[in-house]
């Protein structure tokens, strides 16, 4: 059967179990996290399972076993602590729904390496797997005087949590206005850094990212990160797990990167990211 949910319907592995394929104890890998971030929303806390650099763990261990029998007992499914085509479906079923929304409106003074859509679409696919929507709220190429051009042509400036005066500033000022709990995706041609590919810093009460063209495919997600995580988050960046969104080096990988339970608990508390 087709998965529904955003939640799941990325992953091979939970598409085969709908289909009669089963997963159990022993499995490991994303597919196995995202069913344990769903079962830990659903209520079926894993304790051992959290708390590491890829948490949940993605390990299907006893503990994991123990919560999907939890799972099946109370759905009236057989508690064999597998995940087969029954069990898939029900989860399926459940968590079919987005829990919350982040609406973003796309500013541009540059073509991008990635197609806009592209960037999209990666967007939406690594944070709907923990039931939040990325919504496009708006979308402007800014056309800029010959001043403007010579001024936003290079963003000099280095990045910084709160900027509420220089180039930056006067670039995410520009376009049309959005509300403020509403984030802001400003593509630029470069910075002067040439390591850097984005920041998250933005104005006060004004939630808004800034992304080089160049940037691969998995940055605007990134730099939206930061803005949801705030700069009272702690660690902001990943350096052991190449596999988290908030790894601090670009990749262009097809895998689509995943977050810890802490970063997403820290995301749903952002004034951005709205209950539906």
């Amino acid at each position: 059967m087709a998965l529904m949910s955003p939640r799941f319907k990325t992953s091979s592995k939970l598409i085969s179990a709908s289909n009669g394929a089963v997963i159990q104890k022993g499995a490991r890998g994303r597919h196995v996290h995202l069913i344990q971030m769903a079962l830990i929303d659903l209520g079926y806390l894993m304790p051992r399972s959290t708390g590491g650099v890829f948490s949940p763990d993605g390990i299907y261990g006893d503990e994991t076993k123990q919560k999907v029998i939890e799972f099946q007992s109370a759905n009236h499914l057989t508690a064999d602590g597998k995940i087969g085509r029954n069990t898939m479906a029900a989860l399926d079923r459940i968590c079919r729904n987005y829990k919350h929304r982040v609406t973003l409106h796309f500013r541009s003074i540059s073509l991008t390496t990635v197609p806009f859509s592209d960037a999209l679409q990666s967007a939406e696919n690594v944070y709907g797997q923990y039931g939040i929507k990325i919504e496009f709220g708006s979308g402007e190429s800014l056309m800029l005087t010959n001043e403007q051009e010579q001024q936003f042509n290079r963003v000099d400036e280095s990045c910084r949590w709160e900027i509420n005066d220089g180039e930056v500033n006067q670039l995410h000022s520009l376009g049309g206005r959005f509300p403020s709990n509403h984030i802001g995706v400003y593509y630029v041609r470069r910075f002067g850094d040439s390591s850097l590919l984005g920041c998250g810093g933005h104005a006060t009460n004004r939630p808004a990212c800034t992304v080089a063209a160049s940037a691969s495919r998995w940055d605007t997600a990134h730099e939206i990160g930061h803005v949801l995580l705030t700069s009272s988050f702690s660690p902001v960046h990943v350096n052991n797990h190449q596999r988290n969104l908030m790894y601090p080096y670009s990749r262009n990988s097809s895998q689509i990167p995943v977050l810890t339970d802490r970063q997403i608990a820290q995301m749903r508390r952002s004034v951005c990211c709205v209950s539906i």
